[in-house]
């Protein structure tokens, strides 16, 4: 069923709904708070918070995009966590994530005798995202993992549009320095 039809019969009092789209998105919104706060547990309580807030407030939603206006609730969840908490994503531990994600995908998580060239590029790749403004890193984890347009990630994040094409190019100029510094350290 298509996001507009359940969202219509949500609000017509039909909320055994409700559990087909957080089956949906859940991953997604999951996956988008692990980028964020770099930390699978504090994850997993900001993405139920995102379905918490979203059922409080779906009698109030306009139809347009629900993926995005789910990630649109679950980046304002994640500021306001990183903010009060006073972290930084590159506080967490990123190899901590990177074997809970493998092994909630339902692959073998990273071992030492196992392709150890995949698990160091994807350990630097999330320190190097890590390390980049939040606002660059939310440009480039929307652009680049999730596949969304600069106009929707404008949209999403409340910024222009020019804001998001300047936070895109310089997040990517950064993340390959660091990259490439990655390279060179090793």
């Amino acid at each position: 069923m298509e996001d507009r039809e359940l969202i219509r019969r949500i609000q017509n009092g039909q909320t055994e709904y409700l559990n087909e789209i957080a089956v949906k998105y859940y991953d997604d919104i999951y996956y988008f708070c692990c980028y964020q706060t770099g930390s699978p547990e504090d994850a997993y309580d900001l993405a139920q918070d995102t379905f918490l807030r979203f059922i409080k407030y779906v009698n109030n939603y306009q139809y347009r995009n629900l993926k995005g206006y789910l990630l649109t609730i679950a980046m304002n969840l994640c500021r306001d966590y990183i903010r009060t908490a006073s972290q930084t994503p590159a506080k967490a531990d990123p190899l901590e994530y990177m074997e809970y994600a493998a092994t909630a995908d339902n692959t073998k998580a990273p071992n030492p005798a196992g392709d150890t060239q995949t698990s160091e590029n994807t350990l630097m790749l999330k320190e190097a995202l890590a390390k980049l403004p939040e606002n660059q890193r939310e440009a480039v984890l929307l652009h680049h993992f999730y596949g969304y347009k600069n106009r929707e990630i404008a949209r999403i994040t409340g910024a222009s549009y020019d804001a998001v094409k300047s936070r895109l190019r310089q997040g990517m100029k950064r993340l390959k320095e660091l990259l490439h510094q990655s390279d060179f350290n090793q």
